[in-house]
């Protein structure tokens, strides 16, 4: 039977149900998949996100980063195709990327000549004390083992470094906010957090919390959903038109539809009501008294 990382109980609670899954809320205000996917079920280098969802966000996340972060060496820990990467490098850091996938892995050391290791993080493959920032994108989520995971990105950072990242909020919400989602993404998410879930995580781990800034995800949950289903109807109807054109066409309606994605989560989500699911940037530092491991 699966159960919370954090306090090492199985839930009884189910508050949603998808894909064969089920969301259990515990008492620590973690929701996580049972029953846990079994070993090799879940293809983690597979993303289900578009190139634009990170494209689209890299240069806000990169300036973020820099407004909050020491300047100097930065891994990003998954970094995909290195749209992160590119942006980060342009405000002055040092590069340098960790991807499980080799496609990706190979594509970003060709296209941007980023320094790139292929493989997972559990594999310990990175150097220790080596980097000023330690960054990554909704990993939290998907981690088998958060908190040694994080001990890992602890390890890899040279003495006054910080740990930078962005994770959602989707534990402890109302079940009203999975059904305007409509999937949450049982399965592939093991965990899903809540701002309680993310103290206890940090303090597990020994992480201090130096910058935190929330984007209400309302306006992105109500808007997008609206706004998906336009595009959907405009690709149908763009189907229809049989010549070349249409392909670029519809190039262009995604990248504007990502673009928009982006201004409500990020742009609209900074001033939105902090209720509901939250996006957070973090950045955090290890505790000097944290055994790394």
């Amino acid at each position: 039977m699966a159960e919370c990382f954090l306090c090492k109980r199985a839930s009884d609670l189910t508050v949603w149900k998808e894909r064969g899954y089920e969301g259990k809320l515990c008492s620590c205000g973690m929701m996580y998949t049972s029953p846990s996917p079994p070993l090799g079920t879940i293809d983690f280098t597979k993303d289900s996100h578009p190139e634009g969802f990170y494209s689209c966000s890299a240069d806000f996340k990169a300036d973020w980063v820099a407004r909050h972060c020491p300047r100097g060496r930065l891994l990003e820990v998954g970094c995909g195709d290195g749209f992160f990467l590119e942006a980060a490098r342009s405000r002055g850091y040092e590069v340098f990327g960790l991807e499980p996938h080799p496609d990706r892995a190979r594509r970003v050391k060709e296209r941007l000549g980023i320094q790139v290791q292929q493989g997972y993080l559990e594999e310990n493959l990175l150097p220790e004390k080596s980097f000023d920032v330690v960054y990554h994108s909704d990993m939290l989520a998907h981690f088998p083992d958060p908190i040694r995971c994080l001990r890992l990105m602890s390890s890899a950072l040279q003495d006054g470094g910080v740990l930078c990242f962005d994770v959602g909020i989707l534990g402890g919400v109302s079940t009203l906010w999975y059904r305007l989602i409509g999937e949450i993404g049982l399965g592939p998410h093991l965990w899903l957090y809540s701002e309680q879930a993310l103290k206890s995580l940090f303090a597990q781990a020994g992480f201090r919390v130096l910058h935190v800034q929330r984007f209400g995800l309302g306006p992105y949950v109500v808007l997008g959903k609206i706004s998906r289903l336009a595009e959907a109807v405009a690709l149908r109807l763009l189907s229809a038109v049989p010549h070349s054109g249409a392909r670029i066409s519809r190039e262009k309606l995604n990248r504007l539809h990502q673009e928009f994605l982006y201004l409500l989560q990020y742009k609209v989500g900074a001033y939105g009501p902090l209720i509901g699911p939250l996006k957070l940037l973090i950045v955090a530092r290890p505790e000097e008294n944290v055994a790394r491991n």
